[in-house]
């Protein structure tokens, strides 16, 4: 076996990713609150080696509009609890919550962690998001916390939250009989600290976490989101179009990792994949447009939901500039028209664009029209882009999917892998179950076939999966120098 081995983790979402997958026939939609449904997602990864478990969070303050964009947002269990359930439902898999800075503060954040490590025996990460939300906020008494400011609260809280971490050493905890010493008062260290967002002053109930620091995950490609990737971060998670813009993001990353760190730690970068897997790619393809016909349109499918003044009015400016999914309101001929530069209303939703017309999208019925083509194989120039294959491809957003056979999608992955674009993916699905089973039974035994994709565990840490160290208590060797004083 070679030593560089590929990492998977598993992003559960509640419906998979897919816009329109909860309404395939196949997709549940009963008992998606209930513990057995995360467990037998769980179990399925467990049993194909994953190496973590990842439960992402949203706090949205309007699900009811949240329902026509990603499904997963208006009925998500509380990570933490759900996290310590499947702790006691499985033994060697990692498992991932998720807690924005801006809604907690950093104490809270520390025991929760710590204390979820100790009860999974160090199987714990700690997933960092900062997306901003006014609605969101309004949930927390807060404003919208947008810009840089969030970042700046963010670095500081990890900082505070590694140093509760480390208040309270291994070893700590006596409880001598004889002499009446419970604790070690030299191995508890209060922070006392004063910064410019929070003032902490004491230490943690609970000795060290097994794996000293919980590792930390974070999405993102911002430059705001490098530097702190590259503070802090074990993982990195995005979803690059290509493995060239894959390379050029890791590479930056770790060259800043190097010099805010001052030193070369291991750093892994797992893409974000959705694989739909088939018997054969035109099947795979078959079901991605299955999946796109059963996305919520407007009422109005060529002219649209909207009024006139709409299109030139600041909220359609605000979805127009994202690269983002088309949300409800406007999912039309129209709205897509006014995205990729060019009226393809009189075409109607079954007309062929030809080339004549697709020469005059901008930037981005380019990229369109290449996803779609990578995706599906339609091309303009073969006359079989239809202006509904355009219309799905923009309200489905661009996640991104790897679309074909078992062989094939194991194939692109190992490519990726090889050429250094990746340490792994984060798998999610479009929906559940099958596409999960078939990626875990038919997928990863072929990656353990070609030696690049381990047979079983090695490890019972998420550290250990990674290979990463437990890194030395900031406190203690300040405290072992003053002993040896």
């Amino acid at each position: 076996m070679p030593e560089r081995q590929l990492h998977l983790g598993y992003m559960h979402w509640l419906n998979g990713t897919h816009w329109g997958g909860w309404r395939h026939p196949d997709a549940p939609t009963a008992r998606a609150f209930e513990l057995e449904y995360a467990t037998k997602a769980l179990r399925i990864v467990e049993d194909a080696k994953f190496d973590f478990f990842f439960l992402g969070d949203t706090l949205p303050g309007d699900i009811v509009g949240e329902q026509w964009i990603t499904t997963h947002n208006t009925g998500r269990l509380e990570p933490f609890t759900l996290a310590s359930q499947l702790a006691l439902n499985s033994s060697r898999i990692g498992l991932v919550v998720t807690a924005h800075p801006t809604f907690y503060e950093p104490y809270i954040l520390a025991r929760l962690t710590a204390s979820l490590d100790h009860l999974s025996g160090g199987r714990l990460a700690w997933n960092v998001v900062l997306g901003a939300s006014d609605l969101a906020a309004r949930n927390f008494s807060l404003p919208d916390l947008g810009g840089a400011d969030r970042y700046g609260r963010a670095d500081e809280f990890i900082d505070v939250v590694q140093r509760l971490w480390d208040s309270v050493e291994v070893g700590a905890y006596l409880q001598d009989k004889r002499s009446g010493r419970y604790l070690d008062d030299t191995k508890v260290h209060r922070l006392e600290w004063e910064g410019r967002h929070f003032k902490v002053a004491g230490t943690l109930p609970l000795e060290r976490p097994p794996q000293g620091h919980v590792p930390l995950l974070y999405a993102g490609a911002s430059e705001l989101s490098r530097e702190l990737t590259a503070k802090w971060a074990d993982i990195n998670f995005t979803g690059p179009a290509t493995p060239e813009e894959s390379i050029a993001f890791n590479t930056d990353v770790r060259r800043r990792a190097e010099r805010l760190r001052g030193r070369t730690d291991p750093l892994f970068f797992l893409p974000g994949i959705t694989p739909l897997v088939a018997d054969s790619r035109a099947e795979a393809v078959e079901l991605y447009e299955e999946l796109n016909a059963l996305l919520p349109f407007d009422d109005d499918l060529v002219e649209g939901d909207q009024d006139e003044a709409f299109w030139s009015g600041p909220e359609w400016a605000g979805i127009s500039s994202g690269r983002g999914g088309l949300p409800r309101g406007v999912r039309s001929v129209r709205s897509l028209s006014e995205r990729l530069g060019v009226d393809l209303r009189p075409l109607g939703i079954d007309g062929v664009v030809k080339p004549d017309t697709a020469e005059r999208f901008d930037a981005y019925g380019r990229r369109l029209l290449a996803a779609l083509g990578e995706r599906t194989g339609r091309s303009v120039d073969g006359g079989s882009v239809r202006v509904r294959d355009l219309l799905g491809a923009a309200t489905a957003g661009n996640f991104p999917l790897v679309i074909g056979t078992a062989g094939q999608v194991a194939d692109t992955l190992i490519d990726w892998f090889e050429r250094g674009a990746a340490e792994g993916f984060n798998v999610s699905t479009p929906y559940l179950w099958e596409p999960l089973e078939r990626f875990a039974g038919e997928v990863v035994p072929l990656l353990q076939e070609r030696g690049v994709y381990r047979a079983d565990y090695t490890s019972s840490t998420f550290r250990g999966h990674f290979g990463l160290d437990v890194p030395a208590g900031r406190f203690a060797a300040t405290a072992s120098e003053g002993r040896s004083a």
